[in-house]
């Protein structure tokens, strides 16, 4: 087994937004099965979308400027689109962004990486638009917002790892927030 999901995949995540975590192109750049199903997914309609910190984290350990260059290659060769400006999205979302502290702070957790907040309040602003998120750093998506609808498994030299893509959920979001 070098990587398993669902059969229907691809077909299930045309046309939608697929925000990747940095877990997602560190394993990709170890697995060339999963740099396939990206690939695939993106040449199938699936736009692969993500943001400044996590190209900041993928390429932070590059030791040359080759190595850099090549990590920054890797990126475009994905056709993945890096959005901006993230911060302002955090600003105007104040509401979403103590929900979601609040989602954590019931389970006594001090709460997700900086990136991961930010890839949530991301898919909280584009949630009419099918925007999703894939990670493998399941403690940082609250269940009590989220719900999980894929899980890829890869295998890297005998390690399994999961990625997992999450949705939204307005409805857990919204019993979130009629409690503040």
């Amino acid at each position: 087994m070098k990587l398993q999901h669902t059969s229907t995949l691809v077909a299930d995540l045309s046309g939608k937004h697929l925000l990747l975590d940095t877990t997602v192109l560190i394993n990709a750049s170890k697995s060339d099965e999963f740099l396939a199903l990206l690939s695939e997914l993106s040449s199938s309609g699936c736009s692969l979308v993500t943001i400044p910190s996590v190209v900041y984290e993928f390429t932070r350990n590059a030791n040359t400027i080759a190595g850099y260059n090549e990590r920054q290659d890797f990126i475009k060769g994905l056709n993945i689109t890096v959005l901006n400006r993230i911060e302002e999205i955090i600003e105007k979302d104040q509401v979403f962004r103590i929900a979601y502290a609040k989602a954590f702070s019931a389970k006594g957790d001090r709460g997700p990486s900086y990136t991961d907040a930010l890839l949530c309040s991301v898919a909280y602003k584009y949630r009419n638009n099918d925007m999703l998120i894939m990670t493998a750093n399941h403690k940082d998506i609250p269940p009590s917002m989220f719900d999980r609808i894929e899980l890829v498994t890869i295998d890297i030299g005998g390690d399994l790892r999961t990625e997992a893509i999450y949705r939204l959920s307005a409805t857990k979001l919204n019993k979130i927030i009629e409690k503040l």
